[in-house]
């Protein structure tokens, strides 16, 4: 089999792969990230998202710029080996659709929404909070569509809220937030 064959196939393989990953509508994808968690506190809910490096799709990407860079160099009978230009244009299209990528995942939008992020805002009571028991508060981030209703109890036993009262959400676990 010659060079041309080999570099062809390669392309060929991956670019169909590719395609039936599109057209069967792949949502999954096989990736060799590490997640690591340490840092991360103060990010919002989709900051941290995007592509893996290793992912599937990527990795099939290379290879089709592996290919098709391969083959080229190998066709025009350039004067350095043909593996050379087929891991640099592998790579290079690999970075460009690395960086697509990640530039439309930044084009997501979420509903989800963070209890942390509500922490120090005020709220209101929506359900009355009696002594030591639960109640409801609503709160919203003004200037944004995130909102949302906790189960609420006081910071403190002795005290109550009535419906209508305006809280501040001293800290939130769960669906729980504490209020005072």
């Amino acid at each position: 089999m010659s060079v041309l064959v080999i570099y062809g196939l390669i392309t060929i393989i991956c670019g169909l792969i590719l395609f039936l990953m599109a057209v069967l509508g792949s949502d999954y994808d096989v990736d060799a990230d590490v997640d690591i968690d340490a840092g991360l506190e103060g990010m919002e809910v989709g900051e941290a998202g995007g592509p893996g490096i290793f992912s599937l799709k990527l990795i099939l990407i290379f290879m089709i710029g592996f290919g098709i860079s391969g083959f080229t160099s190998a066709y025009l009978e350039w004067p350095v080996n043909h593996i050379i230009p087929g891991f640099i244009g592998g790579f290079v299209i690999w970075s460009l659709s690395y960086q697509a990528l990640k530039w439309l995942y930044r084009q997501q939008s979420t509903s989800q929404v963070r209890g942390a992020s509500f922490v120090g805002r005020e709220a209101k009571v929506t359900v009355p909070i009696p002594k030591g028991g639960t109640g409801e508060v609503y709160s919203q981030i003004k200037g944004t569509e995130k909102s949302i209703y906790f189960n609420a109890r006081a910071t403190s036993s002795q005290r109550e809220y009535g419906k209508g009262d305006i809280v501040t959400i001293k800290s939130v676990e769960g669906k729980t937030a504490t209020v005072e």
